[in-house]
């Protein structure tokens, strides 16, 4: 796949909301398993893909990254990172294809990445069948993703149990997404094996630990400090309520994951609470649905910049670099067919994705106003 005397990169499409020891295991991994020379990261910048804000900035989660043995961290754009499974894996691509050719790691609940390719394939061509279903499902009120799986318990129930994980969907999204590059791109992943939490747990459990005041020192690297984690999520959810309670219909409209009338039922609802406006989820707009809802209206992602992501070359910020790789990995960058910045303010005023980058910077103080040092 990657021609003798060139690179060879492995590249892993993460949030680090905290990085923690199954994340290190697996950048340890995937580099000894693939032989690779540089180990690439694309990290979600300030926000998560379920519209969380980060518990620590993207600077301070890509050093953690670099420790954990990480060559090269380059940022996600803000756009792709609040998006579906979909769009978030077309982004992450997009933006990891301006390093050439590489081999895409992910952990995986399904062990044979064979059963995954096969079912990212089946889910590309989609059925006359399968359209209908998801066509009659949707009509009846259901989010697109849960139609999916309601139509493929119909049709194709083993592809339907592989889909109910959610590694398992980010990898066969990766894999559809990918085919967009050839053979440009090769896949490897690695079988999650559960150990009971005994050292290794989920962020999302950690993330509970850290604001429940609990310690979780067994769960993480010795660089990973709770110190460096000073988002604090009740700030943050007055931001985005204000954010939403002071918009106009009109201006609700505008932004991307709103449609079908759902910015008129946000003006109209009396919620006063982050966790009040949570409560208006439906079958349709899911808690993960609302949440990205909340977080591109505090940050302005709206229908054009989503566009304008879609048209656009690729463009990403370097977050952290390992210097004895910069020779190799800086050339790769600087000659592809798109756009890199050491930092935002490279950017320049009238390049075609400053307003991507606005966006980035946008986010990161947001990100910023929740630090537990500001209160």
């Amino acid at each position: 796949m990657v021609l003798e005397g060139k690179v060879k990169i492995v590249a892993i499409i993460a949030e680090y909301n905290p990085l923690h020891n199954g994340h290190y295991k697996q950048i340890r991994k995937a580099k000894r398993e693939v032989g690779a020379d540089i180990l690439a990261v694309v990290m979600s910048g300030s926000f998560t893909e379920r519209g969380d804000v980060c518990v620590a900035d993207k600077y301070t989660r890509a050093k953690w990254a670099i420790e954990a043995g990480a060559d090269v961290v380059i940022e996600l754009p803000t756009v792709y990172t609040l998006s579906n499974a979909q769009f978030f894996a077309e982004g992450a691509l997009k933006t990891l294809s301006m390093l050439g050719e590489f081999t895409l790691c992910f952990g995986t609940e399904t062990e044979e990445l064979n059963d995954l390719s096969m079912v990212a394939e089946f889910m590309a061509s989609e059925s006359n069948d399968m359209s209908r279903m998801l066509k009659n499902f949707l009509s009846e009120g259901y989010s697109v993703a849960k139609s999916r799986t309601l139509a493929l318990n119909l049709i194709r129930p083993d592809i339907a149990n592989m889909l109910q994980m959610p590694n398992n969907i980010l990898a066969v999204e990766y894999i559809k997404a990918g085919a967009k590059y050839g053979d440009k791109v090769d896949y490897h992943n690695i079988p999650r094996i559960p150990d009971n939490d005994r050292t290794i747990a989920s962020s999302t459990k950690i993330r509970n630990k850290l604001y429940g005041g609990e310690s979780f020192d067994k769960l993480v690297p010795e660089f990973v400090k709770p110190e460096d984690m000073t988002t604090d999520p009740k700030v943050y959810g007055t931001i985005s309520t204000y954010a939403l309670k002071s918009k106009t219909p009109e201006e609700l409209a505008e932004i991307t994951n709103i449609h079908e009338g759902m910015e008129n039922r946000i003006s109209k609802s009396d919620f006063n609470t982050f966790e009040e406006f949570l409560g208006l989820t439906t079958k349709r707009y899911t808690r993960s649905t609302i949440k990205r809802t909340a977080a591109c209206t505090t940050i302005g992602v709206t229908k054009g910049l989503v566009q304008l992501a879609k048209d656009e070359k690729p463009y990403t910020t370097i977050l952290a670099i390992r210097d004895s790789k910069r020779k190799k990995i800086l050339p790769l960058l600087s000659s592809a067919d798109g756009y890199f910045y050491y930092k935002p303010s490279d950017c320049p005023k009238d390049s075609p994705v400053r307003p991507l980058v606005d966006l980035d910077e946008k986010a990161s103080k947001v990100l910023k106003l929740c630090a537990k040092q500001n209160q």
